[in-house]
């Protein structure tokens, strides 16, 4: 009993330690991610944020947007629902539910989903988002918004960069 004392102490501090850094960890992250960005575009020197925000309100752009969110998550809102964690859906099923969920609100992707998207949505995404796509009474962000939510976040913040004169 006398040998278990030790381990548990140092287990105790190790548990405490990733209680107390935990919120830390996500704040770094996004730091990381803004400087990694704007170090990219430093060192290329090209008008990358000109050339995304001509993008930005295209099917193409708005499909990559939703498959990454699908595979990644996103944890940029305040739903009452929650963040959304990545990985409901298999990284190889995720651009046929984007392309289904432009659908609803009447995009349509280069190539046409296909027949199980709308089963994929239903089963995966319609708990939360709807069926219709229009969020469960404001729990769960909308999807037939145009532009998406998460993508006229990303146009304000672009433009914000071009206005501090970084491009």
């Amino acid at each position: 009993m006398k040998s278990l004392i030790p381990s548990l102490l140092i287990l105790l501090i190790l548990v405490f330690a990733l209680f107390k850094t935990g919120g830390q960890h996500i704040r770094k992250k996004q730091k990381t991610v803004n400087s990694t960005y704007l170090e990219h575009v430093r060192k290329h020197k090209t008008p990358h944020i000109r050339e995304e925000l001509r993008k930005l309100h295209t099917v193409a752009y708005a499909k990559n947007y939703i498959v990454n969110v699908i595979k990644y998550g996103s944890h940029q809102f305040d739903f009452k629902g929650g963040e959304m964690e990545g990985g409901f859906a298999s990284p190889k099923d995720a651009p046929k539910i984007a392309c289904y969920v432009l659908s609803l609100s009447g995009k349509q992707c280069k190539t046409p989903y296909s027949k199980d998207a709308a089963m994929f949505y239903t089963s995966i995404c319609g708990g939360c988002h709807g069926n219709d796509g229009k969020g469960l009474g404001g729990a769960y962000p909308n999807l037939t918004r145009d532009p998406l939510l998460g993508i006229e976040r990303r146009e304000e913040f672009l433009k914000n960069l071009l206005h501090k004169g970084v491009h």
